[in-house]
């Protein structure tokens, strides 16, 4: 299905956010899900199912000095 991952559209075989963030191989540790605009709980990953033409944004946490 077709989504719109961080504004590209992109074909994913992921069914959930939780799918999602495993297939692409990400730290679910230091990222925030924005699902539609709204921010998703990470308990919330696996119950949050993808549809086509979803929007998903995927914002990284970054510390510095």
């Amino acid at each position: 299905m077709e989504i719109t991952l961080n504004g590209e559209v992109k074909k994913v075989e992921a069914e959930n956010i939780h799918d999602l963030v495993k297939s692409l191989g990400l730290d679910s540790d230091g990222v925030v899900i924005l699902h539609n605009d709204e921010v998703v709980k990470k308990n919330l990953w696996s119950r949050s199912n993808l549809n086509l033409r979803d929007s998903v944004e995927v914002l990284y946490f970054v510390s510095g000095g």
